[in-house]
């Protein structure tokens, strides 16, 4: 359960009513990620409950109380000292960012009121829980340096930084209509995709909710002036319901787990998704910290692994290139420290600026300057930053291309994905994926691989048979291991897919079986279901494997390129042999 903004918006409101006014008298650290605070208000006493364990973090009133261990760690025992006697002054969240803040008064020396603050920052894997005096960091759950981020280190006697702020508007700081104009003007793949980006405090699915009711298709590229007004309307009836909710819904995904919990019924993508409804949001919040997630089928969690891989490498690639982009003006750098050395005696220690000509063309051209700095140090800061742009260059194309192979190499597994039909191609495949560093399985309970894979074979004729890898081993297996110097190798172009063997005992095979094997290699792809795919055929001597190169990558030269529609019945057929 990773609960977006909005929905934390009514889960502080929740707060404020049962808390404001409570004095903490007891603290304590059921688990190493999860803290319980037992307070007492007018005439009872409650619980809170922050666990931040897995990508669901939440704090909540719990129904049950968790068991505590017999020693508590040393954060807990800080926290006590720090906290216990204190009164909940105020419960706030950073505007629709997940990080809610309790400010706690306490009686100092002299009975002077100082205020103390715990931040639950509840932002998936990053979950923290920090404790701070006048900004300043006392000491958090989990420490952060230098080297594991650049953006502001979590350490104590720091002082304290939120989270980086979210791009987009606010869903309920900005009226409906300037939501829809906003997202209706900045540039997008779809609809669906500049509601996300474009706001704050929601993620896909509230997002899929607001255009469902919008009667709006998640794919479409533009609104309509009848679909601007329906869909303004939506976003300011669901801004009317985080004020005053009468039902909540909670959306839960085919894992048996919590989606989001949003006054607006979700967009149910798929028939194993539900929907429960509460009225109040800590008791749904109670709810999905009950559920036991389901273990999706091993071939499902593989594609989900290998999709977000994808995206993620995507994401990465584009980040790379602005960086590179950046240090592109490395010579302009050059240029600038260059021209102030040849007109050192013309500059004065104090300016912020020098209007001189470019030593090369001899145009004017203005420089910025440090007034701390004499001009030989600004001289030597500009070529100290052409030196950092240089590197970053180099770093940054290699950086460039390590993330091009994995992300071929990550298509190439989920072109894999789409064809296996045995469990045993499923563990090669985990097995693969295991071996690259990115799938993460307990030794014990993996299986070996066999010894040889067991590609697929397709008998022609007495004379001619067809073998197909069905993942990235058994293609290498099929190409350098079955595939003969003279044999036919075939593959789609530039698309993902099998690597395919036509042997044959004839002088030459017949236009048929390359026909066929061309139709399979289609078949055996990302695109299968396409037409006029493209697959480059080639003698398997051409076929090379670069050295340290991924499993099921190799180059090749002197193919020729068919275009095929894979006939279906007729592959049925063969595969049905």
């Amino acid at each position: 359960m990773n609960l977006e903004g909005l929905t934390l918006r009514l889960l502080t409101d929740y707060l404020n009513t049962e808390l404001l006014g409570s004095k903490i008298y007891k603290i304590s650290m059921p688990t190493a990620h999860s803290l319980l605070l037992m307070v007492k208000r007018d005439r009872s006493t409650a619980a809170v409950l922050a666990d931040l364990a897995g990508c669901g973090p939440i704090i909540y009133l719990p129904d049950r109380l968790p068991e505590n261990p017999d020693i508590p760690p040393a954060f807990c025992m800080l926290l006590r000292k720090h906290l216990e006697e204190g009164r909940i002054n105020r419960i706030t969240q950073n505007g629709l960012d997940r990080v809610i803040t309790f400010e706690i008064d306490l009686l100092g020396s002299g009975s002077k009121i100082i205020t103390k603050k715990i931040i639950f920052e509840l932002t998936g894997k990053n979950s923290n829980i920090i404790l701070t005096q006048d900004n300043i960091i006392l000491d958090s759950l989990r420490h952060v340096n230098a080297q594991q981020s650049s953006y502001r280190t979590i350490l104590p006697g720091k002082e304290y930084i939120s989270p980086p702020p979210q791009t987009g508007l606010d869903l309920l700081a900005n009226s409906a209509s300037a939501i829809t104009d906003y997202i209706c003007a900045i540039p997008a793949a779809n609809i669906l995709k500049a509601l996300i980006s474009g706001t704050t405090g929601i993620g896909k699915s509230t997002a899929q909710a607001l255009l469902q009711a919008a009667d709006i298709l998640p794919a479409q590229i533009a609104l309509d002036s009848a679909e601007k007004l329906t869909l303004t309307s939506v976003i300011s009836l669901l801004q009317h319901s985080i004020s005053q909710p009468d039902k909540l819904y909670a959306h839960i995904g085919k894992t048996n787990q919590v989606k989001t919990i949003l006054p607006l019924p979700p967009f149910l993508a798929e028939p194993a998704e539900k929907v429960k409804e509460f009225t109040c949001i800590n008791d749904a919040v109670n709810f999905a910290a009950t559920l036991k997630p389901i273990q999706l089928p091993r071939h499902e969690q593989l594609q989900k692994l290998t999709a977000n891989e994808i995206m993620r490498q995507k994401k990465k690639l584009l980040v790379l290139h602005d960086d590179l982009a950046a240090a592109q003006n490395a010579e302009e750098q050059k240029i600038y420290a260059d021209t102030l050395m040849a007109n050192i005696y013309q500059i004065k220690k104090g300016q912020s600026t020098a209007m001189l000509h470019n030593i090369y063309d001899n145009c004017p051209v203005e420089i910025k300057l440090s007034p701390e700095l004499t001009p030989v140090e600004n001289a030597q800061l500009y070529y100290k930053r052409y030196n950092k742009y240089k590197r970053a260059q180099t770093e940054i194309y290699q950086q460039i291309t390590a993330a091009e192979e994995l992300l071929r190499y990550l298509e190439s597994i989920e072109a894999s994905l789409l064809t296996v039909s045995a469990k045993t191609e499923i563990d090669e495949i985990a097995q693969e994926l295991t071996a690259a560093g990115l799938l993460h399985e307990n030794k014990k309970k993996t299986r070996p691989a066999s010894s040889r894979p067991q590609p697929l074979q397709i008998r022609l004729s007495d004379d001619s048979s067809i073998y197909i890898g069905k993942n990235n081993r058994q293609n290498d297996y099929v190409t350098f291991t079955i595939g003969s110097p003279g044999d036919l190798w075939f593959h789609t172009k530039d698309i993902p897919g099998s690597h395919v063997i036509l042997k044959t005992t004839l002088p030459q095979p017949s236009t048929e079986d390359i026909e066929t094997a061309v139709q399979l290699a289609a078949h055996f792809s990302k695109a299968g279901t396409g037409s006029n795919i493209p697959v480059d055929c080639t003698q398997r001597r051409f076929v090379k494997k670069p050295s340290g190169s991924k499993p099921g990558f190799v180059i090749f030269t002197n193919q020729k390129t068919y275009f095929t529609t894979p006939d279906e019945d007729k592959i049925r057929k063969l595969l049905e042999q």
